[in-house]
């Protein structure tokens, strides 16, 4: 049985403790945060071993699992990779391109496992939009919600819109050339609101609005294709399908109405706990049962765009930018 070391006991941190409690496969064999309390509390009530310094949970185990502020993933996940510890960091990576190669360049030369929590890859409805999902033209995306004081510190690109942006690369199927960035703060010194513009290799065009100022909260997606469009709803994992629309134009009583018609399905999305489905994905990569999801290159992409785009937003800078390679 895998032995799994827990680094960082904040929110996403006692998420993942709560769900590697029902995951048959692993074992907890420690828990560590700086926070002395928070470890005496937890290991008071699950009986794990605490520690308060993550080197020294490092011999107990055979994998690690890291929710820590993300300043502090370079350091901490690198110290993993080099005592020969697979590693799941949450996202993002780092806020550091040439740090993010340097770790995955350490992780394949000890053949191990460094796996990114894009928790959104193992969204139900993102599985099966993978499917269906023809070469799309043009892809919408919007994720907004009130605002969080939590998260005043935090970039509204590498918190909210990164998810989108690795989600639709991944559908896209080819490399962005060119991107288009604005955003500004409301609440915060950093953008609460951005809209961006993707610019793909293959000519294909995406949208992506992020917002933490909203009232309400809305997390979607619609890719247009030449023959359908398909709008996914990441919240309820919901997936519509609209084909053969058509638009008439229909005089009566002196004015001129329009009907739109199209064929609509539904379907049917197997719904479970996506991070709890990436625990099992890294799980088993680790064991040798299945393979990355995504490339160690596409997470390198997804990233390096998301960083342009926090930077050109940061920068005040709202021409189209093109990607160095």
């Amino acid at each position: 049985m895998l032995k799994i070391g827990l680094i960082g006991l904040g929110k996403m941190g006692r998420y993942h403790l709560n769900l590697y409690g029902d995951i048959r496969e692993a074992e907890v064999a420690g828990i560590c945060d700086a926070d002395a309390d928070a470890v005496a509390e937890i290991s008071a009530r699950t009986g794990y071993k605490g520690y308060t310094d993550y080197r020294e949970l490092l011999p107990h185990v055979d994998a690690v699992t890291i929710a820590v502020p993300t300043k502090l993933h370079y350091e901490i996940a690198k110290t993993c990779l080099e005592a020969g510890k697979h590693v799941l960091v949450e996202k993002p990576i780092t806020t550091d391109f040439s740090q993010a190669s340097e770790l995955f360049e350490i992780a394949v030369s000890k053949k191990l496992i460094l796996h990114i929590g894009h928790v959104e890859r193992f969204n139900g409805a993102v599985q099966e939009i993978k499917k269906i999902a023809e070469k799309p033209r043009y892809i919408e995306a919007r994720r907004i919600g009130p605002f969080n004081p939590n998260f005043r510190g935090d970039s509204i690109v590498l918190d909210l819109m990164i998810h989108d942006i690795d989600i639709i690369i991944n559908l896209m199927g080819s490399r962005v050339k060119a991107i288009q960035a604005m955003g500004s703060p409301v609440y915060t010194e950093l953008a609460d609101f951005a809209s961006v513009n993707l610019a793909f290799e293959n000519g294909s065009i995406a949208h992506i609005y992020v917002s933490r100022i909203s009232q309400t909260k809305e997390r979607v997606m619609s890719l247009h294709g030449d023959r359908s469009l398909i709008q996914l709803d990441f919240t309820t994992q919901d997936i519509n399908i609209y084909r053969q629309g058509q638009t008439q134009q229909v005089l009566g009583d002196g004015e001129m109405r329009y009907r739109n018609e199209f064929v609509h399905e539904r379907l049917f999305v197997y719904k479970d706990n996506p991070l709890k489905l990436e625990i099992m994905h890294f799980i088993n990569c680790v064991t040798g049962k299945v393979s990355r999801v995504v490339t160690v290159e596409h997470d390198l992409e997804s990233l390096k765009v998301a960083l342009k785009t926090d930077e050109l937003i940061r920068a005040g800078v709202y021409g189209q930018r093109e990607i160095e390679r």
